[in-house]
């Protein structure tokens, strides 16, 4: 493990909490901030064709994992407050392309500074305390050390019904110049059966014939 910087890691103190960044594994936070999660990823589930929740274990393996920097707010009793993680490995998220990244930005890939920005979450009494732009500054600070460029997923219920990549743009741009865009869109179809349909035409046959 790198020593901590102060410049990108902190320790910050903005009064109601404090922000630090670490890639020391926090298998501790998994009971912590487990119901956190849930409570704002649950209800994706059925909101977003795409599986935007993760497992128990999955959620506990980026809490552990060394590769993914943690951004964790704390209270003043030393309670978790809000969470924001970040890797510029981007093995350590299994459902994205690391070579489309590689490919469309082979410069910062070249040079270690194409990063994914995974879980932010913010405890709901702290909603009203600036911690997700404390979290968007550290994040950003970092990202623009390294002259990158920094990836997200959004679904579509977040993208038009909360605005998150226009308030993500807002933040960043606040830290260093950033240009925030779409690089790709899933859509998912469904072809749903109506029912039997008049004058139905077997296999071999022909209309009109």
């Amino acid at each position: 493990m790198s020593d901590p910087d102060p410049v990108l890691d902190g320790p910050w103190d903005y009064g109601a909490f404090t922000l630090a960044c670490s890639t020391d594994p926090r298998s501790d936070l998994t009971d912590q901030l487990w119901p956190l999660y849930l409570e704002t990823f649950g209800p994706l589930a059925t909101r977003a064709a795409a599986r935007h929740v993760l497992t128990r274990e999955e959620f506990a393996a980026e809490l552990e994992d060394e590769r993914v920097w943690r951004y964790l707010a704390v209270d003043a009793d030393g309670a978790p407050a809000g969470l924001t993680t970040l890797t510029n490995d981007l093995a350590t998220m299994p459902w994205i392309s690391p070579d489309f990244f590689a490919f469309h930005f082979p410069d910062e890939w070249s040079r270690g500074a194409v990063f994914y920005a995974g879980i932010s979450l913010v405890r709901p009494d702290f909603r009203r305390h600036g911690v997700y732009p404390a979290m968007m500054k550290g994040l950003g600070e970092r990202v623009a050390a390294a002259r990158g460029v920094v990836a997200f997923d959004v679904c579509e219920f977040n993208d038009e019904g909360h605005g998150l990549p226009r308030a993500t743009d807002r933040l960043l741009n606040r830290v260093a110049p950033f240009q925030v865009r779409a690089v790709d869109v899933q859509r998912y179809y469904v072809a749903q059966h109506l029912g039997e349909a008049a004058g139905r035409v077997g296999h071999g046959e022909e209309r009109g014939a």
